[in-house]
């Protein structure tokens, strides 16, 4: 009987069942998130122009405590905010470190990605009221301070081969690779 019940048990668990924090977390990330809404161009003395924008956020197991994550984010006046870098598992989140930061900035650009809620997060700030220390990734009127996207809008990556052989790709996975020296 104990056997017939540890034999169920075993077959009950998927063989790619993640066995750790970040495997687990990566599972629940990975994706592409899309969302499309109404977006303006404001010239002053003019009526505003409109047009729909979208948001993407691409998350793609790297290994097993690490991902790639590529935001692509449209703000008004199309505004953009763009990265796409290798995050590493802290505390229960990725966390990208820039590994050549500009000089011109304050602090190194530093991006958490995670799960709240039903939603993925982005976030630059070190602190909920710290300033944004990716806002060289941004145009005027953009930011990754923070930004949620719900979890609904993740559908399957259906693209992967070619994600992986896009030149976002493979900067990120070299820059990556030339910080683990």
């Amino acid at each position: 009987m104990i056997i017939a019940l540890m034999l169920a048990a075993a077959l009950a668990v998927p063989a790619h069942a993640p066995v750790t924090p970040s495997g687990k977390l990566i599972q629940d990330m990975e994706g592409v998130y899309k969302k499309r809404f109404p977006n303006r161009i404001v010239v002053p003395g003019a009526p505003d122009e409109k047009y729909e924008a979208e948001d993407i956020v691409e998350v793609v197991r790297h290994d097993d405590s690490h991902i790639y994550v590529r935001a692509s984010l449209t703000f008004d006046n199309a505004h953009h905010c763009g990265i796409a870098a290798i995050a590493s598992y802290e505390n229960g989140a990725f966390i990208y470190h820039d590994p050549n930061p500009s000089m011109s900035e304050k602090q190194a650009c530093m991006l958490t990605v995670s799960v709240k809620g039903e939603s993925l997060h982005l976030s630059d700030r070190a602190t909920p009221s710290g300033p944004s220390t990716c806002s060289s990734l941004c145009g005027a009127r953009g930011s990754l301070g923070d930004y949620a996207i719900a979890a609904s809008k993740k559908t399957k990556i259906r693209y992967l081969p070619k994600l992986k052989a896009s030149k976002e790709y493979l900067q990120a996975v070299k820059t990556f690779e030339e910080t683990q020296r």
